[in-house]
């Protein structure tokens, strides 16, 4: 029974190593007793759904199963209003960007015309915010109002 409770133990740490190497801090893995891995929590996409699942199933390889149980943020809280879904798509682009998301930005959107506020690191950060949100689907125009602050 030690050994089992071992390879579970090892196996558990394998996978959220593999996760959290990939950037997925959010996703919680259990393997339970007939060693089927787990993956609970919530993402913000599908993709990272999928992704999440991916690289379980890759790291336990044929030895073990994996149950997908994660919750997709964005199918949960669909708003009615087109601003509001635009908001949370753009705030979604900017939490998935690994620096971007550490950043004070702030979305605010009327009739498909997209303002961003707040304060990033560098002139590099501003082009990143700005070429991230001018691509996404219904911005119609975008007003940019980042202050870069070195944090001096």
């Amino acid at each position: 029974m030690l050994v089992a409770a071992c390879a579970r133990t090892d196996t558990e740490g394998n996978v959220r190593k593999a996760l959290s190497e990939a950037d997925m801090k959010s996703v919680d893995v259990y393997v339970n007793d007939d060693s089927i891995v787990h993956l609970t929590g919530t993402v913000g996409t599908l993709s990272a759904r999928t992704r999440a699942e991916e690289i379980a199933s890759a790291t336990v390889g044929t030895t073990g199963r994996v149950v997908n149980e994660l919750t997709v943020e964005a199918l949960e809280e669909a708003p009615d209003d087109p601003d509001e879904q635009l908001t949370h798509a753009l705030d979604r682009l900017i939490d998935a960007d690994p620096v971007l998301r550490e950043r004070d930005v702030n979305i605010t959107v009327s009739n498909g015309a997209v303002t961003i506020s707040g304060e990033v690191r560098t002139d590099a950060e501003r082009r990143r915010v700005t070429s991230l949100l001018r691509g996404a689907h219904g911005v119609a125009s975008l007003t940019k109002q980042l202050q870069i602050h070195t944090g001096h």
